[in-house]
């Protein structure tokens, strides 16, 4: 019979093996297991189904530099173990490598980065190698990152760039900044490299309406990474381009001529979608004066379901404005809570468009409602809180206006986006049923079930008020428009909000607060008292 403590090393030997047994399989094998709310680390449907149907090889090289420090070296290791996912789910088609830009150097690059030379100002630079160079031809730059060696602090220069190759194209992620929006970018390069055409999303120019080249950059750099944005001129047309898959028409100020807006009715009638971003006043930035608005579109819209509110949305549940205030001699910005720019906590209904997003802004917006008609389906996809309230003309909009003394009347929620989708009539269908129509035939009801949003505001597409969620909303917007929903919820997994619950009483949550801070470490403490008490009780016994 062997000895217990033959049969302790036996027991050790066998988890050792095991140990290493798995160790040679993990290299071969690879998988991950997710317990966040929102399967964040999880590879989505939509990337799924894009690798599954890759017909040519796709090549990802990542750029990175080794023994990054934290939180870069997380980076790193989230970026190899996605791409170890896509891989598998593309079954080979997807290939990848990791490289370090300094471990391509050649001994000529070594002798240039030792290099250092003055400009005339008496700074210190150096030439490029010849690694260098070619990264960046490609698009990838170097980073400054600080980093502590020989107990200094320290500047040193990085790589964390990736670049998606298929076939003769390629496209440049120059810099990892956000882990959480890797996937989606991946997915969506990839789509843009592999997909036979671009699509064509369109944006109504004239009628003093906010352009591409002055307001709305930042709608235009951020669609513009994933479809092909072309500004829309309807005077003096029948019909719009054929090629054109979606339209946004976002903040005309003057009225549409009736050949304009039969060419909008009958792009919506060929079974294409539009997004509607309609004012009732246009705001200036600078004065807060207002300006209003006569596009002259309710009448379609209304053919289609929606009613436009005439109404400023004021919410208590608002962003706020920095305002100049004397103090003295001095100017102080202040925070100001601004009631004409609501901050939603969250949007509304189970659209895709909605899923996920949390505190987007909808500034000097109003009300948006749709009846729909029949066979034609309508969802809010954005409320204001309990706490707004409707104000009628003139509108006061100074952000110094007083509201100490104005007690409003909160009548919200008021819906101030919503979407209908479906089969429609045309707001023309009086005349395509005409027995002897002349001209180009006009469509009496729509050809398939197309899609249209009609929201009560557009500066929330401007580039002063741009920011992430408003951005998440609008690219959601732009994949609805053009069927490609699948998408949607990648986008916004990460950003929504967990916070704790409102109606918690105050003793509860200072428990939950007191207890996160102080309730691990005492927990810690006590198991590590009675373990000590059994030890000393165990000595106890053995003296005796």
């Amino acid at each position: 019979m062997k000895s217990p403590a033959a049969n302790a090393n036996l027991l050790l030997a066998a988890l050792v093996g095991c140990l290493v047994l798995l160790n040679i399989l993990g290299l071969r094998a690879f998988g991950r297991f997710d317990a966040t709310r929102d399967d964040v680390y999880t590879l989505s449907q939509a990337s799924r189904q894009t690798l599954e149907k890759l017909e040519d090889p796709v090549t990802v090289t990542a750029y990175f530099t080794d023994d990054l420090p934290p939180p870069y070296a997380g980076h790193a290791r989230y970026v190899r173990d996605l791409l170890e996912e896509l891989r598998s789910a593309s079954r080979g088609r997807l290939s990848f490598e990791f490289l370090d830009p300094m471990s391509q150097e050649t001994s000529e690059d070594q002798e240039t980065r030792r290099e250092t030379k003055r400009d005339i100002f008496g700074r210190v630079f150096r030439e490029p190698t010849s690694v260098e160079k070619e990264l960046a031809g490609v698009g990838v730059q170097p980073v400054e990152i600080r980093v502590i060696e020989d107990d200094q602090m320290q500047t040193k220069r990085a790589y964390m760039g990736i670049v998606i190759q298929h076939q003769e194209k390629k496209e440049v992620i120059p810099v990892v900044q956000d882990p959480r929006t890797l996937e989606y970018d991946l997915t969506t390069l990839v789509r843009k490299l592999t997909r036979p055409k671009t699509p064509v999303l369109g944006v109504v120019r004239g009628h003093d309406a906010p352009s591409l080249d002055e307001q709305l950059r930042g709608l235009q750099a951020l669609l513009g990474q994933t479809y092909e944005v072309r500004p829309v001129d309807l005077a003096g047309v029948e019909r719009v381009d054929a090629d054109v898959d979606a339209l946004l028409v976002i903040g005309p100020r003057t009225a549409f001529a009736p050949a304009e807006v039969k060419a909008l009715d009958q792009f919506i009638m060929s079974g294409r979608s539009a997004a509607f971003f309609l004012d009732a006043v246009q705001v200036d930035l600078k004065t807060f004066a207002p300006t209003e608005v006569a596009h002259g579109l309710g009448p379609m819209l209304a053919t289609y379901g929606f009613h436009l509110g005439t109404q400023l949305v004021a919410d208590v549940e608002s962003a706020q404005l920095s305002v100049q205030e004397r103090r003295g001699f001095m100017m102080v910005a202040m925070p100001v809570p601004y009631p004409f720019i609501p901050l939603l906590e969250r949007l509304e209904g189970d659209s895709p468009i909605t899923e996920g997003l949390s505190g987007v802004t909808l500034p000097f917006t109003t009300v948006v409602t749709a009846t729909p008609t029949e066979g034609a389906q309508a969802t809010v996809l954005a409320r204001s809180s309990r706490k707004s309230w409707l104000e009628p003309s003139p509108f006061n909009l100074d952000p110094r206006r007083d509201w100490r003394a104005q007690t409003p009347s909160l009548s919200g929620p008021h819906s101030l986006m919503v979407q209908v989708s479906g089969r429609l009539k045309s707001h023309f269908a009086a005349e395509a049923q005409a027995s002897a129509p002349t001209g180009t035939p006009v469509l009496a009801e729509s050809q398939g079930e197309p899609r249209v949003i009609v929201a009560g505001g557009s500066a929330a597409l401007w580039d002063d008020f741009l920011g992430r969620p408003n951005q998440a909303l609008l690219l959601n917007i732009a994949d609805w428009l053009l069927l490609d929903p699948a998408m949607l919820k990648m986008r916004t997994r990460g950003l929504a909000q967990v916070p704790l619950q409102q109606e918690l009483s105050a003793s509860t949550r200072n428990a939950v607060k007191f207890g996160n801070a102080f309730g691990i470490p005492l927990a810690l403490a006590a198991f590590g008292l009675v373990r000590w008490r059994r030890r000393e009780a165990r000595r106890a016994t053995v003296c005796v």
